[in-house]
């Protein structure tokens, strides 16, 4: 497993039930509770404590010394598929966003051919008197709007449709 944290890229291998860096400045990893980490090297321990973790973007955001740092995790099958050309073969692929529940659209916030993000609001739907966000559920291109301001719209209806 690799870790890149800013400029620096750490390989680490899993040694009876341990990760343990390999190179140059050996570095053991021990779990501390469910969001503590003790990094110990050859001359010194560091106690880093794990903000969140992003299983689908293989990121982990960890606290040092009060600064936020984001690592980045790669794994042997990730380097894998990327050499054989097929680094998005694990992305699930969404081409559609359907109606989760029966409602009224009061808005639609993109365009065909617009850029969104994934988790980026894309339409307000109005349920049982409630405003409901349906956001995007990946990152790509509006293909088409199958929907407009004050539609009626049943439950899977398709709203937007990606490239």
């Amino acid at each position: 497993m690799k870790v890149q944290i800013q400029n620096h890229t750490v390989e680490f291998a899993k040694e009876n039930n341990q990760w343990t860096a390999t190179g140059q400045n050996p570095t053991t990893l021990f779990p501390q509770g469910s969001q503590t980490i003790l990094l110990q090297t050859n001359n010194q321990t560091i106690q880093v404590r794990c903000l969140s973790v992003d299983r689908l973007a293989k990121t982990v955001t960890i606290l040092y010394n009060n600064h936020k740092y984001t690592a980045k995790i790669t794994e042997p099958m990730d380097e894998l598929l990327k050499s054989m050309g097929l680094e998005n073969a694990m992305v699930p692929k969404i081409s559609e966003v359907k109606a989760p529940m029966p409602g009224l659209v009061l808005d639609v916030l993109v365009s065909v051919g617009q850029t969104v993000e994934m988790g980026e609001k894309i339409i307000t739907l109005e349920a049982m008197k409630m405003e409901n966000a349906i956001k995007s559920p990946t990152a790509g291109t509006v293909a088409s709007v199958h929907v407009t301001k004050g539609q009626a719209v049943d439950k899977n209806f398709v709203l937007i449709r990606f490239e």
